[in-house]
């Protein structure tokens, strides 16, 4: 599926979010351990190597499955137009920090005979 940028993305924003999701990890690593908090530099880098990792993959599942939801329960095939149903294909997709599992829609037209994987309606351009 093809992803476009929102205008509306700001990428500085996100990196705030996240850095805040990083202050929890931390407050709740320092309740686990408590007020001795023995962790060295490396110890620290790895922790939040780890939270970083599953922050990835829990953005990624999650806008995966935003982005298929919106294709419905049928799609016109691209060469005969005749509505078809959307299915869904596990796959595993790989990034730099492990893989997420993804259920990727898929139609089989019938009449075409042919598989095709749809992308999400694009929204309409924004005109200022």
């Amino acid at each position: 599926m093809p992803f476009h940028k929102s205008d509306s993305m700001d990428r500085s924003g996100v990196e705030q979010m996240a850095q805040g999701w990083g202050k929890i990890v931390a407050r709740r690593i320092h309740e686990q351990v408590g007020p001795d908090l023995d962790l060295d530099a490396d110890e620290i880098e790895h922790v939040a190597a780890t939270a970083a990792r599953a922050v990835a993959k829990g953005t990624i599942e999650d806008l995966l499955e935003r982005k298929a939801s919106l294709l419905g329960a049928e799609q016109p095939c691209p060469t005969c137009k005749r509505l078809c149903p959307v299915q869904r294909e596990p796959r595993e997709i790989d990034f730099w920090g492990g893989s997420v599992a993804y259920a990727e829609p898929k139609c089989r037209c019938p009449a075409c005979r042919r598989d095709f994987f749809p992308s999400a309606p694009e929204p309409a351009p924004h005109i200022a």
